[in-house]
Parts: C-alpha cells; structure tokens; sequence
C-alpha cells in the first residue's frame, strides 16, 4: 500500500523522517536498517532485495530491525483519506484502521461487472449485477448456462435434463461395452494360461484346434521365407493385446510344437543385441538387422545372426532371421533357413 503525502490530513508539513526513501510516501509497516538507522517500508525495501540480497539503498549493507513501538505511536496519529475519495468516499482514517478500511469496509472501491465488464460502485454492484442482462447463470436443475436477459422456460429446462440423463447414459452403455469387451479378452487371456498352458512360458505340442475360435493365424510361412522388420511391424494393426508366435512342422499339420505367448508389442520392439525384453516367464527380443525370438526368462539370448545357444534351454528357443535369410531354428531344430517343411506361425485374436 502506498500513501501519498497528499491523503494525508494534517495542519503542518509532513518531516522527512516520516517518508520512505524509496518510494517517498508515508512509511508502511515500516522496519529498520541495523546500520544506517533507516526506516523504509516493508513492501519497498524487500522489492530492492530482491535484485540485491542484502544490499541495502542507502548503505550498502542491509541487517534488518523491527521498528521501534515509539515510532509507531508518532505513525498512528496521523489522519489518512481512503484512495477511494476520487469515488466519493469522504472516510478519513487513523494509521492503524486504514488497511481495514479499504479492504474490507469501503462501499466506493470499484468492481468489475462479470457480464458488462464496467466498473461499478462496491455499494452499487449487487443490483447492477442482478439487472444486468449480460450476466450469465447457470440452472441448477439442468446445468444450462444463460443469460439473465433470456428466458428459461420450465419446458425447456426440462428437455435439457432430459438431454443430459440421454448422454449420460449413452456413456454408461459404452463404458459397459468396454468392460464387457475386456471380461470377454480376459477370460479369453485365462482359458490359453490354463487350458493351453501358456502362463508357464514356453510350450510345445498345442494343438490350434484346442485353442478358442477367437483366435486365428495372421501369418503363416515356410521357414524358407524371409521374413523382414516391415512385415512384422505391419502386423501390429492386426493385433488386439496378445499374440502366440510358433512354429508347425508340416505343411498339413496344426500342432503348433513350439510356441510362446505375449503382448502384441512385441511386434514393435526394437531390441539391442542380446538384450531381450521380458514379458511373462518368456524373453522375447526383435533385433533389426538379426533376428525375431523368444526363450526362456531364465535364459541368455545368444545371437550371431540368430540365437544359436546350445547350452540352456535348447528345446524351448524359437528364432527367425531378420537379415535377408529363412527361420532359423524351432526349439532343438537348427538350419532350418532354406526348409519348406516347418512353417513360422503368428496367431492373434479375431
């Protein structure tokens, strides 16, 4: 709050002593230099602080002091007009009502009208605002924000209730959808862990005719084929949460003899080399440039060009490669680059 010498009622010239050195107006809540025996205004000199820590204006070091009580007894008797006099308050307050006064008690403060946005009279402002037309309102039936100058009809009130119970419960019944959707997936998810073993990792033999009608094969090549990072990728599209990738041996057969199960993001992984990402009790690793697999958590992957690990968990390794060659292995069988016997099988839900 700033004073100016002006709103000052008194018959004789205000003493310098009275004034802030900084700002030149009567002192407010005043504190003392330690060193200079300066007072200024608590609000100005923490402002200079601010850009000078401890430097204070007048004597270049500033070691606070709470003002004396002697000092603000000569403070409070002085008489002071309220800023608003320009509006017509004609209230004259001491030094210490003051504050209370234009915060909280003067009825010739300006507000700001939330419709017409004018500035009105304190004393003034709530009949303006209840007649002004550009106010807005809200229905605390139906939630419709108006203007006081329209007319809200009961009818209409009651159509917009109407209105707002019809969104709402199109949302409940999309939410139910969704979660009748995900129970349908879970169960789903459940039915392969138990029934096809799957939440163990790794599982062999596991007839396609076994699994739910839900699920069907969206990639199927002989392992002569070569397979690239794009085509996997593209997959992804397919997919929903899970996918099973394995290998069948023979051109006839649907018995996947070795296969995993994870999150379709697998597809999207961009593993560095020999360094998988675990999903379940299966590291599944996708090295552009190398190769597509999986095997065991416990497991290293051992990758050249593809995992050739012979000495953990031989029988439950799967790789393809990614390097402008066919699959590579099934489990304990190898070199398989140029084989049109076994097949690369990725399944996902319909």
């Amino acid at each position: 709050m700033q004073i100016v010498k002006e709103r000052i009622v008194s018959p004789s010239q205000i003493d310098d002593e009275y004034l802030c050195p900084i700002c030149y107006h009567l002192l407010w809540k005043p504190v003392e230099c330690q060193n200079c025996q300066r007072l200024f205004c608590k609000s100005c000199i923490d402002e200079c602080l601010q850009e000078k820590p401890d430097a204070c204006p007048l004597c270049r070091h500033y070691v606070e002091k709470r003002c004396s009580p002697m000092f603000y007894a000569l403070l409070s008797k002085f008489k002071i007009e309220c800023e608003n006099k320009i509006n017509g308050c004609e209230q004259v307050s001491t030094y210490e009502t003051l504050e209370r006064h234009q915060n909280a008690e003067c009825q010739y403060k300006m507000k700001t009208c939330r419709g017409c946005e004018k500035n009105v009279l304190e004393k003034e402002f709530l009949q303006h605002e209840r007649s002004c037309g550009q106010v807005k309102i809200e229905c605390t039936r139906c939630k419709r924000v108006y203007k006081q100058k329209q007319k809200h009809e009961q009818m209409e009130c009651l159509i917009n209730m109407l209105d707002t119970s019809n969104k709402r419960g199109e949302r409940l019944e999309s939410k139910i959808e969704h979660l009748e959707q995900y129970v349908q997936e879970l169960e789903t998810t459940l039915h392969l862990y138990i029934v096809g073993g799957f939440g163990g990792g790794v599982v062999h033999d596991v007839s396609i005719a076994s699994l739910p009608t839900s699920w069907d094969i969206i990639y199927d090549f002989n392992y002569g084929h070569v397979t690239t990072v794009d085509e996997l990728r593209a997959l992804r599209s397919r997919c929903k949460k899970q996918i099973i990738v394995g290998a069948i041996q023979g051109n006839s057969s649907n018995v996947l003899r070795i296969a995993a199960m994870g999150p379709s993001d697998i597809l999207l992984l961009d593993s560095p080399l020999n360094e998988p990402t675990k999903f379940g009790n299966v590291n599944w690793y996708l090295t552009p440039n190398y190769s597509f697999g999986f095997a065991p958590a416990c497991s290293t992957i051992n990758c050249n060009c593809a995992d050739y690990n012979e000495r953990e968990n031989s029988d439950n390794r799967l790789s393809w490669h990614l390097s402008g060659d066919g699959g590579y292995r099934a489990g304990v069988f190898k070199d398989l680059v140029h084989n049109t016997d076994w097949r690369k099988i990725i399944m996902a839900e319909k």
